[in-house]
C-alpha cells in the first residue's frame, strides 16, 4: 500500500512538472500544413493561438509559428472534435497562427485569450459559440439555429441571419452584431454588454446585475422583458412590449410598441422615446 501510494505521489509531482513546461519561440517562422479526418464538427482552440477559419469541401489545416513551436501545437481529433492545443506553456512567440478548412463547422470553443475570425460566410444548419476569458471573434453566419456563450472577458462583432438566436451573456463580455432572426432569446448578468442591429420577429430578453443591452437599433416586432439590478435596457419594438422590472433597472423604449406593465418595482423607471 505505501509503495502505491508513493508510486502516485512520484507520479503526480512528474505530471505537475510536465503541465508547467514552458517554451519561447526563436523567432523564425515558418508554415506547415497537414490534412485533417473527415467528420470533424466541433473545433476547441486556446493559449493565444489566431485561428482563421474558411468554410471548405476538405479539412485540413497551415500551422504558421516560430519553427520550434511547430512540434509543440497538437492537432488532436477525437469523436469529431479537433482540439489545437500546445503541449507546453508557450512564454512567447513571433506568430502563432492557424488557417483552418473545414466542412461542417458546428461548433467553436474558444478559450483564454484565442483570437478567430472567417473572411467568408459560415453556412451550416446549428451552430453555437463558446467564448471564455480573453478570447475575441468576429465572422458571419448563416444558421436555422445560433447560440453563442460568452464569459470572463470575451468579445466579438458578429453578423447572423438565423431563425433561432440565442446569447447567454455573463462577466465583462461584450457582442456587438447585426441579426436577422425569427426568434430572439437574450440573457445578460455580472457586467455584460451586448449592442445589437437588425430585426426579430419575437425577442425575450432577462438581463440583471449591471447586464447593460444597447437594442435601440434592434427592432422586434414583440418583446418581453425581465429586469433586475442596476441594468440598463434600450429596446425598440413596433407591436407590443411587455416588461417585468424591479430594484434599479432602468429602460428606455423606442419604437411604436404598446407597453403593458407587469411590474415596476422598487426604483425600476420606463422612459419612452
Amino acid at each position: 500500500m505505501k509503495l502505491h501510494i508513493v508510486l502516485a505521489l512520484a507520479l503526480g509531482v512528474l505530471t505537475s512538472c510536465s503541465a508547467q513546461k514552458k517554451i519561447k519561440g526563436d523567432k523564425d517562422v515558418i508554415s506547415v500544413n497537414g490534412n485533417l479526418t473527415t467528420g470533424i464538427n466541433t473545433v476547441e482552440v486556446g493559449e493565444g493561438i489566431e485561428l482563421e477559419l474558411a468554410q471548405s469541401n476538405i479539412n485540413n489545416y497551415v500551422l504558421t509559428t516560430d519553427r520550434n513551436l511547430t512540434s509543440v501545437i497538437q492537432f488532436e481529433v477525437r469523436d469529431s472534435v479537433l482540439r489545437i492545443l500546445p503541449s507546453m506553456r508557450i512564454t512567447r512567440s513571433k506568430e502563432l497562427h492557424v488557417y483552418l478548412k473545414l466542412q461542417n463547422p458546428q461548433h467553436i470553443i474558444l478559450n483564454d485569450d484565442t483570437k478567430f475570425e472567417s473572411p467568408g460566410m459560415i453556412n451550416v444548419p446549428d451552430f453555437s459559440l463558446t467564448a471564455r476569458e480573453d478570447s475575441d471573434f468576429e465572422f458571419k453566419l448563416r444558421s436555422e439555429q445560433a447560440r453563442f456563450n460568452l464569459s470572463g472577458n470575451a468579445k466579438g462583432d458578429v453578423t447572423v441571419s438565423t431563425a433561432k438566436l440565442d446569447v447567454k451573456m455573463s462577466g465583462r463580455t461584450d457582442l456587438k452584431g447585426d441579426f436577422d432572426a425569427a426568434e430572439s432569446l437574450f440573457t445578460l448578468k455580472d457586467n455584460a454588454e451586448f449592442e445589437a442591429e437588425g430585426k426579430t420577429e419575437t425577442l425575450n430578453l432577462t438581463s440583471s446585475d449591471r447586464g447593460d443591452y444597447k437594442g435601440r437599433k434592434f427592432e422586434a416586432e414583440d418583446a418581453s422583458v425581465t429586469l433586475s439590478g442596476r441594468t440598463a435596457t434600450a429596446i425598440n419594438t413596433t407591436d407590443n412590449l411587455t416588461v417585468f422590472a424591479q430594484d434599479k433597472a432602468s429602460i428606455e423604449s423606442y419604437g411604436k410598441g404598446e407597453i403593458a406593465i407587469n411590474a415596476l418595482k422598487d426604483d425600476a423607471a420606463i422612459e419612452k422615446k
